[in-house]
């Protein structure tokens, strides 16, 4: 729950300060990366989150779509986390990972 705010928090505050389709600062960590790319999708920032995801390379990492997919696992069947990260996997072959 805090990680989700913050990132939120971060997208927002990146978002009021400069037009909607720039990049998110990216995160350290697999996890910072695919929280920050959930949250992207969750706001339906389907072009920023394309943008994030393959001209910032966070997309070339197999860390990041391993973790996504175990994520996609253990997340409740009906909660956002699911939707969000699924909808982040739904991407991998369109964009050429």
């Amino acid at each position: 729950m805090k990680l989700r705010r913050k990132f939120r928090r971060k997208l927002q505050d990146s978002s009021q300060k400069t037009a909607q389709k720039t990049i998110p600062e990216r995160g350290r960590t697999a996890l910072d990366r695919l929280h920050q790319a959930m949250l992207l999708f969750g706001d339906g920032r389907s072009e920023v989150l394309r943008r994030f995801l393959v001209d910032e390379g966070v997309g070339k990492d197999d860390r990041f779509w391993n973790l996504a997919q175990a994520l996609s696992a253990l997340y409740p069947r009906n909660s956002d986390e699911k939707r969000w990260v699924d909808g982040v996997l739904s991407r991998k072959k369109s964009l050429g990972f």
